[in-house]
Formats: C-alpha cells, structure tokens, sequence
C-alpha cells in the first residue's frame, strides 16, 4: 500500500503540474493528431470521478459506523482514485478543448472549473494524508460538491445547449401554436430543437453551423446555406438526413435521436414551398402535409380524457366487431369506445342498433359514406355518451337533426356532403356541449354560414375552404384510389378528386400529362402490365395541380420460396427473402421501410424456387434510386436460371445506365428478359455501384441498391 501511495503522490503531483502549464500556456499549444482520439474519450471517463466523489461524500458522512486503520486505507485509496481520475478526466477535456466547433465562453469556464475541480480532490486527498480534523476536511468536501455541480452545468450546457439543466419556464408554452404562428415557429424549429440543437448551438457550433437562431440557420455553416428554398433535393439539410446511417456526413449522427420519416416529409415539404419564415400556420391549406403533422403532434399532446364508466366486456367487443364495423378503445386503458362502419355496400340498419350493447361506452361514432337515413338518428340519439359524430356524405337531412337532442355530451358533429340547410341548425343550439358542426359541401351559403356564427356563437361551424372569384390558386394533385400497385390481372385504374369541377388529365407513355389535350380521365381504365401512370388535376380559374407520378407492375408468377444468399445491411434486412415476393410495395420516402432490402457492402443475391418449371420469359426488379441519400441503380444486374441448382445458366447480364446528375427520388423497374424455356431455379445478382461518380457529394464511396419487389412474367 506504500508503494501504490507514494507512487500516486508522484504521478498527482506530475499531471496537476501539467495541467497548470497547458491552462497558462494554452493559447500555445499544438496537440499532435494522435491525441485527438484521448480526448475524445473524456465524456466516458468524467463519470468516474464524479461517482467517486458521491462515494467519498457518503463514507465521510457515515464514518462513525466505521472503524480501525481499514477505514482510513479505505479513504487513502478511494481519495487517491478520485484525485487520478479527475486530473486525467480534466487532462482529456483540456486536449477535446482544442477541437474546433466550441464557443469561448461556455468552454471557458467548464474548463476552468474542471482542472478546479481537479486541483479540489488533489487537495482532499492530501489533506487526508495529514490529518483526518473534519473541520478541515468537511468544508473542502463541501466546496468540491458545489464545483463539481458547476462544472457539470457548464459540460451539460456544451453538449445539450444552454439551459439543458435549467430549462425555461415557458419551454411548455412554446408547443402550443394559433393560426398567427408562423409555421418556422410551429413546425420546423421543435424539429431541429430536438435533432440538431445539441451540436449546433451557442456553446457548440460543430461545422461553424449555428441552429438556434434564425440568422445563424440562414447563414449556413462550413459547407455553405443548408437548405436552397424551393429545392430539397439540393438541401444540405435534406441530404444529410437522407445519407446511409453508417456515413460520416449522415445527420443526426449515429448514436443520437435520429429524424424520424415525418420530420424529414416535414423539412422537404416546407423547403420545397420556398422555405419561408414568416408564412403563418392560418396560411396553410387544409390538405398542407406541415398542417397534418401539426395536427397530429397537437393531437398528441392533447390529455386523454378520463370516464368514470364501467368499460363493456372484451367478448361483447368481440362479437360486435365485423370485417365492415370496427370498435376499439380511444385510448389504451380507457373504457371509452370508438366506432368506425365501411363499406357502404355492406352497411344495413340493424347493425347500427346492436351497439345498443356498448351505448353507455361509446364516445365516437364514423357512420361516414354510409347510406344512414333519417330514421336512423333515432338510434343514435340513444347513444347518450356520444362526444363526437361523424355523418359526412350520408343520406340525412335537417329534418331528423332534432333526433339528436339527447345528446348532450355531442362536441364534435361533421354533416360535411349532406343536405343540410340552415333551418336544420337551429336543432343543434338546443345541444348544450356542442362546438364544432362541419358544413362542407352542403347547400348552406357562406352568408347564412357567418349568420349561424353571430347566432350561435358558442358554436363553430366550418364550412372548409371558400374560394374568391378574384383569387387564383393551385389545385391538389388528384387522388389515386387503388391501395395496391401490384398488377395480378387486369386491374382498373381509379383516380378521384375532393373539389367538385375538376377535370384530372393522364398519360400511360410516360410523357407528361398536358392541361388541354392529354386523356380526360372519366371512369376506371384497365392496365395490363408494367405503366408508369402519371395525372394532374386541372379546372378553369386555376392553376393546375402538380404531376402525380404512380408506376404499376405486374407479377405473373410467384415462386414458392427465396433464398437470400448474400445477407442484407443489418439496418435494411426487410422481412428476409419473403420481403421480394410478398407484392407490397415501398415507399420512395421511406427506405427504412420493411418493405425494402439494401445491399452496399456486397451484392444483391437471390434464389427464387418455384413449385415446378414455370416458363418465365421476363425477370423485373423494382429498384428505389435516391441519389442524395447514395442510392443508385444497380452496376449490374445478372439473372441466371435452371432445373438444377447446381448447374444454372446465365441467362443475361444487363448493365443499367446510371445516373449523370441529381434527380428526384422515386421506384423504378428494370427488366431483363430470359431465353425461352420452363426454369424451376432462378438466380438474380444485382451489384451495387462500386464507387459513386466524381459529380456527386460523396464521390469515390460504394452505392447502395435497394430492391422492394421482384416479378416474374
């Protein structure tokens, strides 16, 4: 124990002399770069002293329950390490200091503060080599506490931002938003707050880039602006994001709380629209991607209500739940229920009355697109627990509204589509809890709309939006109806559009979709194989909407099952090999999807088996190409095929051309076509692009290749 003592006195002694000479002669200092690696080691070992510290804190507090000269070793060794870690925590810290991305100030005093400290359990650890007088000793104690405390304060608000320790007060109110908000505020700051802020602030500004202020964002970083308005494909903030996790320039990087796909939508959508900091959230229009997602984190931090009902049994649940009728909790744990019926076609009255069974615990009820005729408000106004009702485009009129005055609880009533008149109103004023009615697309005017506000002023009723002679706006895109883009026969095409008058033009070649003289979209049309379908929506005194692009394909056979020979990256394994047959399709903002396998490190390879030999001509991989994110079309592609699986033969080896420049993500498909013949085994190989070209950001390193789906014809 001597030898261990009075070799720690010396190494003590050696590093706070150290630490004296770097702290006077800092200013001077050239750090080799095989010592950036040791300090960044020190938010790893500063918890180390700090614990010890706690530890020496407590034993001295109960020293009395203690006794002998083994009390005192005890104290000698733990002092001794909590000395040594200290001075070496401070040592890192002082070498991570040098390291560029840090603002003086903060940096200064946690640095400052940090070899204090040191210098503090240096001194507790001698003094107790002296003397063991608490009046001495306590009060050192003491001091080191407070500037341990200190010191954290200072390395927390370097590495989270100011006041991570000590948030604002008003942090809370700072979510709630109103339509004057602008959606800077409302939106896409929480985003960065929570995803950027602890590397680029005051105290922190890694890559020279300031996020918590509105000038340092507009005025980039290093690399210049990180968003160009009205681009997000060309937005370092956008292609950062979009950047294999495993990549250096990925942000947030890895090991921090990472962009979810609705942030990123967010950012894009918000970028693309101009990246304007003062447009207001009143601004939006109602089908806004930025409107929905505020809705949603708004809706989220709403409380669930509390009911102090008796919650229906789960076999009545059980049975009064159909493939067409739909009940489930609103909340988990919560005794209220919630409605949905689909399926018009499907809907009969009687099944609107066995919810009789569930009256005292329905809050919710969506009878929306169903054939519900007057009579049937009858039964609902036996619902009595009803908060919210949804009646949109079902067969009522204002004559059965007085049905619904047992109702008394009705916050929310949607008769958007119905043939509502204002007479019918004057039936809802006699409902007492009653807020919000939505009148969209009903025979009542916007004058006599504004006149049932001024007379029912508790009430709001929403008429959506109004539109101005004078004012010219940009109509939606049209609305694909089909959910499945996987062809397995003639499959009809439907496309509707939520404003009346509009006339939706499309094309089946591939060219865009002319305003005049493409094809008038009218009813359903059938497609039988792979079409790359794009629409746009247009009416006079309106600008037309955008081009929707949705690309079809078509799976003729199916094979019993995949072998993946070469394994996917651990991050996109999908749902194994199945993940190539099952027809579901991915999403070309979402690559994280289960939908998707990505191969980078090796290539794509696949065995498909079938039951016996299918006489396959064509093979088709469904490819997503994001190139701000590095993902490419194959280098090659090979498909080899057989009756033995020992003996294939290649079939054809396809090079694709790659891209030469950035281009908007999306899926697309490559086919290559196979000798004809019956073929039980196929093999496909697609290799990822060994190096990205010299145009691109992250030229010289490995492509991904990301397949979702592969169809056999």
């Amino acid at each position: 124990m001597f030898r261990f003592q009075t070799l720690l006195s010396y190494l003590l002694v050696g590093l706070h002399v150290l630490l004296l000479f770097l702290l006077i002669f800092q200013e001077k200092v050239m750090l080799p770069a095989w010592l950036q690696p040791v300090g960044r080691m020190h938010p790893m070992l500063l918890h180390l002293p700090i614990g010890l510290l706690v530890i020496v804190g407590l034993l001295w507090l109960f020293k009395r329950e203690f006794a002998g000269e083994s009390f005192t070793k005890l104290m000698k060794f733990v002092l001794g390490i909590t000395a040594l870690s200290a001075a070496v925590a401070a040592l890192m810290g002082f070498f991570l200091s040098r390291e560029e991305g840090y603002t003086a100030d903060v940096l200064s005093w946690h640095k400052y503060t940090g070899i204090g400290l040191s210098f503090l359990c240096y001194g507790l650890w001698a003094l107790y080599q002296t003397t063991q007088e608490q009046r001495l000793f306590t009060p050192l104690l003491g001091i080191s506490a407070v500037a341990m405390f200190v010191t954290g304060h200072f390395g927390a608000s370097l590495t989270h931002g100011e006041g991570y320790l000590f948030p604002n007060a008003d942090a809370a109110s700072q979510l709630t938003f109103t339509d004057d908000t602008p959606v800077f505020e409302a939106a896409i700051q929480p985003i960065l707050k929570t995803k950027c802020y602890q590397c680029h602030n005051e105290q922190k500004t890694k890559g020279e880039l300031l996020m918590t202020t509105l000038a340092g964002l507009l005025k980039g970083g290093k690399n210049g602006p990180i968003w160009v308005a009205g681009d997000a494909l060309k937005s370092h903030l956008i292609q950062r994001a979009n950047l294999p996790l495993e990549d250096k320039k990925h942000m947030p990087p890895k090991g921090k709380a990472q962009l979810e796909a609705d942030e990123i939508g967010v950012l894009t959508a918000w970028i693309n629209a101009g990246a304007n900091t003062k447009q207001k959230v009143g601004q939006l229009a109602a089908n806004d991607p930025i409107r929905a997602f505020l809705n949603k984190e708004k809706s989220a931090e709403t409380q669930v209500a509390t009911y102090d009902f008796e919650p229906a049994s789960e076999e009545t649940i059980e049975k009064l739940n159909t493939p067409f009728r739909v009940i489930f909790p609103i909340a988990n744990g919560s005794p209220a229920l919630h409605t949905d019926f689909f399926v018009r076609q499907a809907y009969k009255q009687e099944q609107l009355g066995e919810l009789s069974e569930i009256k005292d615990q329905l809050v919710a009820l969506n009878l929306s697109n169903m054939p519900v005729k007057n009579e049937d408000l009858k039964t609902i106004g036996q619902f009595e627990q009803l908060e919210k009702l949804v009646l949109n485009n079902t067969d009522i009129t204002d004559a059965s509204l007085s049905n619904l005055q047992s109702l008394t609880k009705l916050k929310s009533l949607s008769l958007s589509g119905t043939k509502q008149t204002k007479a019918g109103m004057a039936a809802l004023a006699k409902l007492p809890a009653l807020k919000e009615v939505f009148i969209w697309n009903t025979p009542i005017s916007e004058a006599e709309a504004k006149e049932l506000q001024k007379q029912h002023p508790a009430i709001r009723f929403e008429m959506g939006y109004v539109p101005i002679d004078a004012e010219k706006l940009k109509l939606n895109p049209p609305v694909l109806v089909n959910e499945n883009l996987v062809l397995t026969n003639a499959t009809p095409v439907s496309f509707k559009h939520p404003l009346k008058g509009v006339t939706i033009r499309y094309t089946t070649d591939g060219t865009l979709p002319d305003s005049l003289t493409a094809p008038a979209y009218q009813k359903p049309f059938a497609l039988n194989g792979y079409t790359i379908v794009k629409a746009r929506a247009v009416k006079d005194k309106w600008y037309a909407s955008d081009i929707v692009e949705y690309t079809f394909f078509k799976g003729g056979y199916r094979p019993k099952t995949v072998e993946l020979l070469n394994e996917p990256n651990p991050q996109y394994m999908g749902e194994g090999g199945g993940t190539l047959v099952n027809f579901k399709k991915g999403e070309a903002n979402d690559f994280k999807n289960k939908a998707w396998l990505g191969y980078r490190e090796k290539p794509l390879e696949a065995l498909f088996v079938f039951d016996k030999p299918t006489p396959v001509k064509s093979v088709m991989l469904s490819i997503g190409r994001n190139l701000g994110g590095y993902i490419f079309p194959p280098a090659s592609i090979e498909v080899w095929a057989g009756n033995d699986r020992t003996k294939l033969q290649l079939m054809q080896k396809l090079n694709p051309v790659q891209p030469t420049q950035n281009e908007a993500v999306r899926i697309e498909a490559i086919e290559t076509k196979v000798k004809e013949g019956s073929y039980t085994f196929i093999k496909v190989i697609a290799r990822p692009v060994a190096k990205l070209p010299e145009w691109h950001g992250g030229k010289g390193q490995p492509a991904w290749v990301f397949v979702d789906e592969v169809f056999f014809n």
